[in-house]
Parts: C-alpha cells; structure tokens; sequence
C-alpha cells in the first residue's frame, strides 16, 4: 500500500476526490460504481490488456459496499453476454446503464454514480482513488485497520 501513498503524495489534487468519495461511502454505507464495458474490463481494440487490476478492485469495492453498474455503449443484446463475463470473472454487477437506486430527483437518462471506471477517462487516477477510499473504509470497520 505504500505506493498507494506515494500516488497520493505526488498527486495532492487527487485527494479532494478521494475524501468525497470517502465521504459519500461512509455517509450513505454504499457508493455506486460505473464501469465502462471494452477495453476496461474486456478486450475491444486493445487486445493485449491485462484487466486483473480492474477486477480485482472492483470485487473487493463490491464486498466493502458498493453497488457495480457497467455503464457502455454496448447494444441491449450484448446485456446477457457482459452479465456472463463478468459472472465468469467473479464479478457480480448489478445492472448495465441503469442507477440501481431510486434518486429523490429522478432517475432521467444520467447514470449516477460515485465514480466513473473508464478507459478513456483516467482509469488508474479513479482506480487509485477508488482502492485508497475502499482501504480506509475497510480499515475503520477492522480493528486492526491500516496504517496510511
């Protein structure tokens, strides 16, 4: 985790963000996750990627208390085959470009989430933002919790 700190040492205008989302996950106990579907987490174009790193993520954000929508450009018949990938992958989603909750202002065309995992959208700045939240939110429900 030590590089995790040196991430957030050299980068000091990633920590507003990552103390909002902290925020937002310990005030709600839950945050929403949209993940773009090709070459985040499967291969489109970019077909040598290694996505462990994404999974890995997002399965532990999952088990930490987060609610995991893909969020892609994918056409409605592809929904059975993102939902098995994933499953295949162990990552259980719950839904494909829909909020999984109820918005008190309305659930129109927006995908809300808490953070963005995207390829195209500085994917390891929101990973590293996502993994350090996740580890102190994991840290402060442990006894033992992490020393950052």
């Amino acid at each position: 985790m030590s590089t995790m700190k040196e991430y957030f040492d050299k980068n000091p205008e990633s920590l507003p963000y990552l103390e909002r989302l902290e925020e937002e996950w310990r005030t709600y106990g839950k945050i929403i996750i949209a993940c773009d579907y090709d070459d985040t987490i499967s291969p489109w174009k970019m077909q040598n990627r290694d996505f462990k790193r994404v999974f890995e993520v997002l399965k532990v954000a999952k088990e930490t208390g987060a609610f995991i929508v893909i969020f892609t450009a994918c056409k409605e018949d592809r929904y059975p085959e993102i939902t098995k990938y994933c499953l295949d992958n162990g990552l259980v989603i719950d839904g494909i470009n829909k909020t999984p909750i109820d918005l008190p202002y309305g659930n129109d065309k927006k995908i809300y989430a808490n953070v963005f995992i995207d390829d195209r959208a500085g994917l390891n700045e929101s990973l590293n933002i996502l993994e350090m939240a996740m580890y102190r939110i994991r840290g402060s429900k442990s006894s033992t919790g992490f020393d950052f």
